[in-house]
C-alpha cells in the first residue's frame, strides 16, 4: 500500500510540474489591447495595437508612448499576425485583448471569414468588443492618440460599455455574443458603429493630447443591422435605443418630451427597465407582444409644470409612456420594412414556445417577421422629480 501511496504522489507531482510546459514569459510577448482588420486588395491589413514594454515595465519608459503600432499586409489574417514578428521582435499575444475593429468593407462582404481566427484561437478570450469603423479604417482608429486613457483602445473599450450603460443607441458587442447569434436561430446579430471626426492625421501625432479640443476624435455612432453575418444597414440613435429597449439592454438613459402645454420641453432619466415578449400565433400567423416596464425620474424641466399637482404628473407620466411606445414602435417597424432582419430575437421566441410551428417557419422567417403584428405597451412609473420640485421662475428667488 506504500508503494501505491509513494506513486500516486510522484504522479501528481509530475502533473503540477508538466501542467505549464505551455507558458510564456511576459517579455517574449507583444501584448495586444487593439487589433484592427482592414480588407485590402491583397488581402487583409492587420493592425495591433501593443503595449509598450518599457510602459509595462517600470518607469523608465517615462516620455516615450504607452503604446505602440504595428502592421501588415497578407492573403490571410493569421499570416498577417505572424509576419508581424518581422518587424516586431516577439510574438503578438491576444489574452487581453479589449476591442476588435473591423472596417465596413469587410462588414458588407460578410464578416465570419475575418473572424474565424478569433473564434478558433485557443489563446484568445472572447469577452472583448467588436466595432465596426464606418467611415475610415480600423488602421486609422487605432492610431489616435486619446487624452483620457494611455492606451487608446482601453479608451474605446471603457467609451463604449460607457454609453451602453448610461445613453442606450450603442451595444457592447463581444465577440462571444456573436458567437452565439451566429449559432442561433431566430436572431440576426448587432455590431455597434464607430465614426472618425476631424483631422485623423493630426490625431496621430502628441498635439491631439496637448490641447483642450483634441484635431481628431471618435465617437460611436449607430447600431449596425446584420442578415446571415452580412451588414446590410445602420440604425440611427432613435431606432438604435429601441433595439435596446426591445432586447432588454437598457440600463439607464434619458429622453425629451414637449411638455403639455407644448411651450418647452422636459426630459426624463430613465432609472431601472425590464421587458417581456411574448410570442403569439394569430390566424395561423406569428405575432407578438413586447411589454416593457420603465422607472424614471424628471431630470429637466423647461416649461411651467406645477409638479405637486397629482394630475400634471400623470399627465407628464402619460406623455412620457406614449413617447417611449411611438419610439419603440418606430424601431421594430424601420427594421422589418427596410432590413427584414430578426435582430430583437422573437424568431427565437417562437422557436422555444411553438417548435412545431416554428419548423414551418423558418426557412422563410425573415418574411414572416418582416409582416408580423408586434403590439408594444409600456408601463411608465415616475419614482422622483429631483432636489427641486418645481422649475425655479425668476421672481421667485428674489
Amino acid at each position: 500500500m506504500r508503494k501505491i501511496g509513494i506513486l500516486c504522489i510522484a504522479f501528481i507531482m509530475a502533473l503540477s510540474i508538466t501542467g505549464c510546459w505551455s507558458r510564456k514569459e511576459l517579455n517574449e510577448l507583444a501584448v495586444t489591447i487593439g487589433l484592427g482588420i482592414d480588407k485590402t486588395e491583397k488581402g487583409y491589413r492587420i493592425t495591433a495595437q501593443v503595449v509598450a514594454p518599457r510602459q509595462a515595465g517600470s518607469s523608465s519608459g517615462a516620455g516615450s508612448p504607452p503604446a505602440l503600432i504595428m502592421s501588415t499586409e497578407e492573403k490571410t489574417v493569421m499570416e498577417a499576425l505572424r509576419k508581424m514578428t518581422t518587424k516586431l521582435p516577439r510574438k503578438i499575444y491576444l489574452s487581453h485583448l479589449s476591442i476588435l475593429l473591423i472596417d465596413e468593407a469587410i462588414a458588407r462582404d460578410g464578416v465570419l471569414n475575418a473572424l474565424d481566427f478569433v473564434f478558433r484561437d485557443h489563446e484568445v478570450r472572447p469577452n472583448f468588443d467588436v466595432v465596426i469603423v464606418r467611415n475610415g479604417s480600423a488602421q486609422d482608429a487605432l492610431s489616435i492618440l486619446t487624452p483620457l486613457e494611455q492606451m487608446p483602445a482601453r479608451d474605446m473599450f471603457d467609451s463604449l460599455n460607457e454609453s451602453e450603460k448610461v445613453w442606450a443607441p450603442t451595444a457592447a458587442v463581444t465577440l462571444l455574443d456573436l458567437m452565439k447569434w451566429f449559432n442561433t436561430e431566430g436572431q440576426q446579430a448587432v455590431i455597434t458603429g464607430l465614426k472618425l471626426v476631424g483631422d485623423v492625421e493630426k490625431g496621430k501625432g502628441k498635439d491631439n493630447i496637448a490641447v483642450l479640443d483634441s484635431p481628431a476624435k471618435f465617437e460611436y455612432s449607430g447600431i449596425g443591422v446584420m442578415k446571415d453575418q452580412v451588414l446590410v444597414g445602420w440604425l440611427n440613435d432613435s431606432d438604435s435605443k429601441a433595439y435596446n429597449y426591445v432586447t432588454g439592454k437598457v440600463k439607464s438613459t434619458v429622453g425629451k418630451v414637449e411638455c403639455p402645454d407644448k411651450e418647452g420641453q422636459f426630459v426624463m432619466e430613465l432609472v431601472h427597465s425590464e421587458t417581456k415578449i411574448i410570442p403569439l400565433i394569430r390566424n395561423e400567423k406569428p405575432a407578438a407582444s413586447v411589454e416593457i416596464s420603465v422607472e424614471a425620474n424628471i431630470a429637466e424641466v423647461e416649461c411651467k409644470l406645477n409638479l405637486n399637482d397629482r394630475k400634471v404628473l400623470e399627465q407628464v407620466k402619460e406623455l412620457s409612456g406614449q413617447k417611449t411606445k411611438e419610439l419603440i414602435d418606430h424601431g421594430i417597424k424601420e427594421v422589418q420594412h427596410r432590413y427584414a432582419s430578426d435582430i430583437f430575437g422573437f424568431g427565437q421566441k417562437f422557436h422555444q414556445k411553438y417548435p412545431k410551428q416554428w419548423k414551418k417557419w423558418r426557412q422563410e422567417w425573415d418574411h414572416y417577421f418582416s409582416e408580423m403584428d408586434v403590439e408594444v405597451t409600456v408601463k411608465y412609473e415616475i419614482k422622483g422629480r429631483g432636489r427641486i420640485v418645481n422649475p425655479i421662475q425668476k421672481g421667485l428667488v428674489e
